[in-house]
């Protein structure tokens, strides 16, 4: 009921064909993929008659399959894979159906194929992550120079840019998205070794078989096509996790941001939107609380999958079935997480005069580093520290406005002018405009190339600018 029900909450959302991913005709078409390189691969050889493998080849689509067929002998094998064996053999006819599944497992094909349709779901990833990386990037450039307040552990830092904020999320979005390229290599394979990955049924030809096989699928292979070895598929799943936290992140801030204390982000507003039945006044993040909810929810299944890997021996059906599970349940939640995120960041909504408002909420305490290092000039680092402490505890403790107690501290006064000056001016120090021009022309152009570490450095961009 509560899936069913925030199903239709979501239907507003564009899942690019997401949703269908795992449905059973992409599973099916998927499984018989795999089967259909395997005997291509096996006909190219001379391992099966090369008749027998194009008429299996020809057989291998889902639209040939009798489902009624299928659903009966489901429930007579109870096996996860012969039901569609024996449709195909049917197919195929007794001359060649002998041919089907020729010296490999069930895991094999099921194992490769749900890798497959994974495989296919990660484009369409890679398309979200593209878009909001660009969104990101014109949010980067359009707000290099609105400044605000810069947090750490809850509190004012130092002046801070949007821009410069959105930068650091870029970053994180850029890291993500090379880290899953190089998953991907590892996750996205074949396994065809049989029995226990040995190649016990097709001997010295089967690593030719299965390098075929992936070629024809557009996958990699396995070095050793062990059922044991589950760590290429964590660390896929682990790299989908660490995207999700930046989603995460990016939804937590913009979900306190948007409280009326804060009142600095907002989610884009669509006309007949109701927060909730009992406050009219209420309009909720309720594309926030779905990201850090889906989050959640992968982390867990991440968690499952990790404490699951080292299952023994040469395959385990408990383990078998928890990955396979596991990893339809991963591609969900972080399609969940990416969609929602993608609507997030493009219509994110920047209330810059809140953010100003904010800032001026210290009077003036949030320069505080700026002031002790003016200080440090003359009376050395340490010193300015106590000094600026000092004055800030008094200001805090209500005797004066932090401006104010600054005069007493040699050539105060002109300081507290310099501060006065430069909140007026938005002149806030650092070079946070610069990391979000460098960052924010790197994303909002992003082609499939991801930017390299070298790239990314803002010394490239500095360079560029003197």
């Amino acid at each position: 009921m509560g899936t069913e029900f925030n199903d239709v909450l979501a239907s507003q959302y564009d899942y690019r064909g997401l949703r269908e991913a795992f449905a059973a005709p992409a599973l099916y078409q998927a499984f018989l993929d795999v089967e259909k390189a395997v005997a291509l691969a096996q006909g190219e050889l001379g391992m099966i008659p090369a008749a027998s493998a194009k008429v299996i080849a020809d057989h291998c689509r889902y639209q040939c399959l009798d489902m009624r067929r299928l659903e009966e002998a489901y429930r007579t094998t109870r096996h996860p894979l012969m039901p569609l064996i024996n449709d195909l053999v049917r197919l195929c006819g007794p001359e060649h159906g002998g041919y089907v599944h020729w010296g490999i497992t069930t895991q094999n094909v099921i194992q490769t194929g749900l890798l497959l349709v994974a495989k296919r779901a990660q484009t369409v990833l890679d398309g979200l992550l593209a878009d909001i990386l660009r969104h990101l990037g014109r949010h980067a450039r359009d707000h290099a120079n609105t400044v605000m307040a810069g947090r750490t552990h809850y509190r004012h830092a130092v002046p801070i840019t949007f821009g410069f904020k959105v930068a650091v999320w870029i970053e994180e979005f850029l890291q993500a998205a090379e880290r899953l390229k190089e998953a991907e290599k590892r996750a996205f394979v074949v396994m065809t070794g049989g029995a226990v990955g040995c190649f016990s049924a097709l001997g010295r030809e089967g690593p030719a078989v299965q390098s075929r096989a992936a070629a024809l699928l557009g996958m990699g292979e396995m070095a050793i096509p062990s059922r044991a070895i589950r760590t290429h598929m964590c660390d896929y799943v682990n790299a989908l996790s660490l995207t999700a936290s930046v989603c995460h992140k990016i939804a937590e801030e913009v979900y306190q941001s948007t409280s009326e204390e804060y009142g600095e982000l907002h989610e884009g507003r669509i006309d007949g939107t109701i927060g909730s039945s009992t406050m009219p006044q209420k309009i909720n993040p309720i594309l926030c609380y779905g990201i850090v909810a889906n989050s959640n929810r992968l982390y867990s299944c991440a968690g499952m999958l990790m404490a699951t890997a080292h299952r023994p021996f040469e395959s385990d059906g408990s383990a078998n079935q928890m990955f396979e599970d596991g990893l339809v349940e991963v591609v969900g939640a972080i399609s969940e997480i990416l969609v929602r995120t993608e609507l997030l960041v493009r219509d994110l909504r920047v209330d810059m005069t809140r953010m100003r408002a904010n800032l001026d909420l210290s009077h003036g305490a949030i320069f505080g580093e700026y002031v002790m290092m003016q200080l440090g000039r003359t009376l050395g680092k340490h010193k300015g520290h106590e000094l600026v402490h000092d004055a800030a505890i008094a200001a805090a403790d209500g005797r004066a406005p932090f401006l104010q107690e600054l005069a007493h501290l040699p050539d105060g006064a002109a300081l507290a002018s310099d501060i006065e000056s430069r909140l007026e001016q938005g002149n806030i120090g650092g070079i946070c405009a610069e990391y979000a021009l460098h960052f924010g022309s790197l994303a909002a152009d992003i082609t499939e190339a991801i930017p390299t570490a070298e790239e990314r450095n803002i010394n490239v961009y500095l360079k560029a600018a003197r």
